[in-house]
């Protein structure tokens, strides 16, 4: 019975690093758009000086791309709670099932955010001219 009930804490606490986890997550992506964000604001409010050959980037899709990052760590916090509550309820019942549901949905989106990100940047690099 005392093995039983060390094995029980032992797969709570490893729930409860796995939610820690998570919500660590969840905030380095939004701190990750708010970097992004504030960046664009702090380029916008350079002296027009600095970009005499080129012109100011505008900061606009930036902020779109950074208030998506931020939804998107709030997000993953909250599936992530609500994942540590329905396993939390599972172990208590003697019934936990492997679920990689969470995992998939978290990383396809951050997968395409990384992709806009990154079409963004070379965009903003290298300026194509699309007309023929």
């Amino acid at each position: 019975m005392e093995s039983d009930n060390k094995k029980m804490i032992n797969e709570q606490m490893s729930n409860e690093r796995t939610l820690l986890s998570w919500i660590r997550t969840g905030i380095g992506i939004m701190v990750f758009g708010f970097v992004i964000v504030k960046f664009s604001l702090f380029v916008n409010q350079l002296p027009a000086s600095l970009f005499k050959d080129t012109d100011i980037p505008k900061n606009g899709f930036t902020i779109i791309i950074g208030i998506a990052l931020v939804l998107t760590g709030a997000l993953t916090i909250i599936l992530s709670y609500w994942k540590y509550r329905r396993t939390y309820k599972r172990l208590q019942q003697g019934k936990y099932l492997y679920s990689t549901f969470l995992l998939t949905f978290l990383t396809i989106i951050i997968f395409l955010m990384s992709i806009i990100i990154i079409t963004y940047i070379v965009i903003a690099a290298y300026p194509f001219n699309f007309s023929i």
